[in-house]
């Protein structure tokens, strides 16, 4: 297989036109042997440019005399780069095909020149009627438990952590020596003067780990043999047993402020004059939180819905794209310390795009339904809606204001801005179809009446 750009102006005689899944075209294409020739000619003037032939000055030898030298199937293959290329530029054209990645090129034929070339094109959505589509807004509800695990978190920011001489307990502060091995010797791990604070009912590396600890003094030490569970991030060590070794070098104590008044107004005193303020805004966070968590659980199942009632048809190009955004997403543009992880867990960079396959495919199928959605609701923002926003994150503090409405002149910036309102009036639009709480009828409800 050739993979070939396209340019020129050689016109293909014959082109045969067939669709195929996945949203790809085949393109048989034959060439005018007129263009063929010309080809031929200008292959043969670069051939014999870079060609020393006895008895010639260089540049100089016929065509006939280059072309006993290389064959004509050389001379073909010479042409074949921008021959090929053209004619599948011009093919495309010719067919109204809108390509969104580099072809395919198989040579069939080299007298005459025929080739067929496989390229992606624009998927294709037929959405169903999401009209009916009916799904549940349910925020998680906020309960005192929850106001007072932020407010423990809160006091734990603030705390104090004193030096004891005691067994270790809960929540306690730990500096420690902590070795492993596994019973081949292969290192597991190699931490000294490890600081670390001991929860309740959070792992510490291995489960029973942090248990392990509880109990022991300062200048104390341990061994013991746990097990790596099967989940483990570093695969090869799954399922092994590990000899730890342990060494206790100091022991804190977490010393909470006491929760009161006075602590609400160490956080803010103008914003919580009393612990009841504090409360209150604890509480108006968590339920604004567990809303956006809500909306956002709603949107992915709408859209999930969409897909499931829609008929999409999309190139796997498009899934291989999205495998590379989230490998960014994950690793950044460092593409050494990515292979680097893959290293550390075992796995090659080819199981590694594999094991992402599905959630990039769930992506793209989502993404392609709602860009689909939104234009099918006529979602539009205008120059106005744009500015309004930017005026509304610019504030009312000067000079950032001045300088952010500068910054966000820019055509660039201004379109980012766009499609954030955009993609935010398709979802809100979204969600109200689907909970029932816009009483204007979906344009699928519209065009099927």
């Amino acid at each position: 297989m050739l993979y070939l750009g396209c340019g020129g102006t050689a016109a293909p005689v014959k082109v045969t036109l067939e669709r195929l899944p996945q949203s790809r075209v085949q393109l048989e294409i034959e060439v005018d042997p007129e263009r063929v020739e010309r080809s031929l000619d200008a292959a043969y003037r670069r051939i014999v440019r870079r060609t020393k032939i006895p008895g010639f000055r260089p540049g100089k030898a016929p065509r006939a005399v280059v072309e006993r030298l290389v064959g004509r199937e050389g001379l073909l293959r010479e042409a074949l780069d921008d021959l090929v290329g053209d004619a599948y530029g011009e093919a495309v054209a010719r067919e109204n095909v809108e390509p969104i990645g580099r072809p395919q090129v198989e040579i069939l034929d080299l007298e005459p020149v025929r080739f067929k070339a496989i390229v992606p094109v624009k998927p294709t959505v037929e959405l169903g009627d999401y009209s009916t589509v009916r799904l549940s807004l349910e925020p998680t509800p906020v309960t005192e438990e929850m106001v007072e695990e932020q407010l423990l978190a809160l006091r734990r920011r603030r705390a104090l952590y004193v030096p004891v001489d005691r067994p270790i307990q809960w929540n306690d502060i730990v500096t420690a020596d902590v070795k492993g091995s596994t019973a081949e010797g292969e290192t597991f791990i190699d931490d000294e003067a490890a600081e670390f604070i001991l929860r309740e009912g959070q792992t510490l590396l291995l489960p029973g780990l942090a248990e392990a600890f509880l109990g022991m003094s300062k200048g104390e030490s341990k061994e013991l043999e746990l097990e790596v569970p099967e989940d483990f991030s570093i695969e090869r060590f799954r399922g092994k047993r590990i000899r730890l070794s342990l060494a206790v070098r100091e022991v804190k104590e977490e010393q909470l402020p006491e929760l009161d008044d006075e602590f609400a107004q160490q956080i803010d005193a103008e914003e919580f004059p009393t612990l009841e303020a504090l409360r209150t805004r604890i509480r108006k966070e968590l339920e604004d939180a567990f809303r956006r968590e809500a909306e956002e659980k709603l949107r992915l199942e709408a859209l999930d819905k969409l897909v499931e009632i829609s008929k999409l048809e999309y190139p796997d190009l498009l899934v291989e794209h999205e495998i590379d955004h989230m490998i960014r997403e994950m690793a950044g543009d460092d593409r050494q310390a990515f292979l680097a992880e893959l290293r550390r867990i075992g796995k090659s960079e080819a199981e590694f795009r594999a094991s992402l396959r599905e959630a990039a495919a769930r992506r793209v199928e989502r993404a392609l339904v709602f860009d689909a959605f939104a234009e099918r609701e006529g979602i539009e923002v205008s120059d106005e809606e744009v500015t309004a926003e930017v005026e509304r994150l610019a504030g009312d503090r000067e000079p950032e204001r001045s300088r952010f409405i500068e910054v966000f002149s820019d055509p660039r910036a201004r379109e980012a801005i766009r499609n954030q309102l955009y993609r935010q009036k398709a979802f809100e639009r979204l969600q109200a179809i689907v909970t029932g709480s816009d009483g204007a009828p979906a344009a699928a409800e519209e065009a099927s009446a």
